[in-house]
């Protein structure tokens, strides 16, 4: 049950998220609310909330689903609601009664909150999410969520549960009994990592053996090790009992142009192998100089809680049975971390707006004991703290690659700056959110952001600019004293270039090829090389459509020629 203290806590960090989710329902129902419409909305936030990896769906009562532009929180208005424990216990017992799988474990906090007069009452249930391969059902009916809206579960969701119930764990397959398989000095570091994360144990462990230290691991069962047990402690020979599979991590050196320098592959017991990655990569010391000072930032350029915690993610959550490696690649001014399998959460800004526990993991036997070693956390804070991470050191955020075929995930984590401007604004706008920031970081990167965000930004500021040539606006470039910089990425204005463009047609038609030849080395910074022939594609549509100066002719695409377009007779 959430403490006391926890649930205030919580009910504010979930007022205040930009929107409801599938998981997510407020309700105002300050005294009644039918208890039909009650059970459907428990089946839809349980199936919403095994699909979205939550530990909990959350069903609140007593508080508008509409934010306060004020406060960007949600008000409070108080519920009256089943009040008391009775009312309470007699509810969950209704929900038991008539959802199948029984939903018996439902949590109910009354909580008398601060923000609102006579400290009203606000009512959170918590729906456990439906049991794996089990959609849950209200009175015969299977219920689930579009955006805010309730629905029938979809076909495709009662499936997709479904088929959660023959995932089996390959990491947790037994294999042998034979302990010598076992890496000694792995067991022993490993043993130390457990009693840093369970110091309460350390008498009790003192007389553990090692079958009995990997039995409480989970990495024991039956009297056999299992899969799990091997990738973390095994012996490079035992690698021969996991199948056709050879489990490594592999790095590479790189160089700019892609060349490679020196490569090392690391073989099992991959919980040492962690440390010789780590001690492959190069860390040379950055320097950035804040506006108004003189004696420069000196940082190393990869922080060594960052890289450990990307290097572990991979091997957590690699698809072992697919006899993929995990791959550490070091460029320059980067580095890519890669393994095989799903991103099982399904985006990354699911995760980083998340506020509550991931729970379900592709290999968990392995997972759990590498949380119990306290080498990966299980509430999905890891990436957040990766991102909170490089933003305090004023590097660009992490990138996200996810794959299709096969299923892959790459990260990249910068070691330089990218943009000076962008550091700059860290250092001189810290009450930016983390979603901000990470919109910013995009358009330093000339990443596309949707209508939405740019539209928000713009709004407050933060950047100018239409299409490719969106940019950190001159406001904030003046406050953090690159106005010069501004300056020069913004360029002459788009008058100008289609004046250079009338007057080379001038004297007569011309190719897109010529029209290119006079702009492409003139656009301003801000225009990504890689962009910029859009750019000029855009111009000239517009200057055609829009301003009717110019028009195409002599064919489609790369035979068009482009002309001046005739002015109609007068009269």
């Amino acid at each position: 049950m959430i403490g006391a203290t926890a649930a205030p806590q919580l009910l504010d960090e979930l007022r205040a998220l930009p929107a409801e989710s599938e998981w997510l329902d407020f309700k105002e129902a300050k005294r009644n609310f039918d208890l039909d419409d009650l059970g459907k909305y428990v089946s839809a936030l349980a199936n919403e909330a095994n699909l979205g990896c939550q530990p909990f769906g959350w069903l609140v009562l007593g508080v508008e689903d509409r934010c306060d532009p004020s406060n960007g929180m949600r008000p409070v208005v108080g519920s009256s609601f089943k009040l008391g424990a009775g009312a309470l216990n007699d509810l969950k017992l209704h929900i038991a009664q008539h959802t199948s799988p029984t939903l018996s474990s439902i949590r109910a906090e009354e909580i008398f909150h601060a923000d609102c007069a006579n400290g009203s009452r606000v009512l959170m249930l918590g729906i456990p999410p439906a049991p794996r391969g089990m959609p849950v059902s209200w009175k015969g009916h299977f219920y689930g969520r579009a955006g805010e809206s309730l629905v029938a579960l979809g076909d495709a969701k009662y499936e997709l549960i479904r088929s959660q119930a023959g995932v089996l764990d390959w990491t947790a397959q037994r294999v042998s009994n034979d302990s010598s398989l076992l890496d000694a000095q792995a067991i022993q570091d490993a043993l130390e990592l457990y009693l840093r994360k369970h110091p309460g144990r350390a008498r009790e462990a003192s007389a553990w053996t090692v079958e009995r230290f990997l039995t409480e691991l989970g990495l024991r069962r039956e009297g056999e090790l299992t899969r799990a047990a091997l990738l973390l402690f095994g012996t490079a020979a035992s690698a021969s009992y996991l199948g056709e599979i050879a489990p490594r991590i592999s790095w590479k050196l790189l160089d700019a142009g892609g060349s490679e320098i020196d490569y090392t592959h690391f073989k099992l017991p991959l919980i040492k192998a962690i440390d010789g990655v780590a001690s492959k990569i190069r860390l040379h010391t950055v320097r950035i100089l804040p506006p108004g000072q003189l004696a420069p930032l000196e940082m190393p350029s990869y922080d060594g809680w960052v890289i450990r915690e990307a290097l572990l993610n991979c091997i957590a959550h690699q698809d072992y049975a697919q006899g993929g490696r995990v791959v550490v690649t070091e460029w320059p001014d980067a580095l890519w971390f890669s393994n095989e399998g799903s991103f099982i959460p399904g985006s990354v800004e699911t995760v980083l707006a998340n506020l509550s526990a991931i729970h379900r993991y592709r290999n968990p036997c392995l997972t759990d004991a590498m949380v119990d070693l306290g080498l990966i956390d299980t509430i999905g804070s890891g990436i957040r703290r990766m991102f909170r991470t490089q933003r305090e050191r004023l590097f660009p955020l992490p990138d996200y690659e996810l794959g299709d075929s096969p299923p892959t995930v790459k990260v990249c984590v910068y070691g330089r700056e990218i943009d000076a401007a962008f550091g700059r604004m860290l250092l001189t706008a810290m009450d930016l959110t983390l979603e901000d920031v990470i919109a910013l970081d995009r358009v330093q990167k000339k990443k596309s952001l949707s209508p939405e965000v740019v539209k928000s930004l713009r709004a407050r500021g933060l950047v100018e600019g239409r299409g490719v040539a969106v940019r950190l606006s001159g406001t904030v470039a003046k406050a953090v004293g690159q106005e010069v910089s501004y300056t020069l990425n913004r360029g002459l204005d788009t008058k100008h270039y289609k004046a250079l463009v009338l007057e080379l047609l001038a004297m007569g038609p011309q190719p897109r090829a010529g029209i290119n030849g006079l702009l492409l080395g003139k656009l301003p910074g801000a225009v990504a090389v890689s962009q910029q022939k859009t750019y000029v594609k855009n111009l000239l549509r517009d200057m055609a459509d829009r301003d009717g100066t110019i028009e195409a002719f002599g064919g489609m695409t790369r035979a068009a020629r482009w002309r001046l377009k005739a002015k109609p007779p007068i009269g």
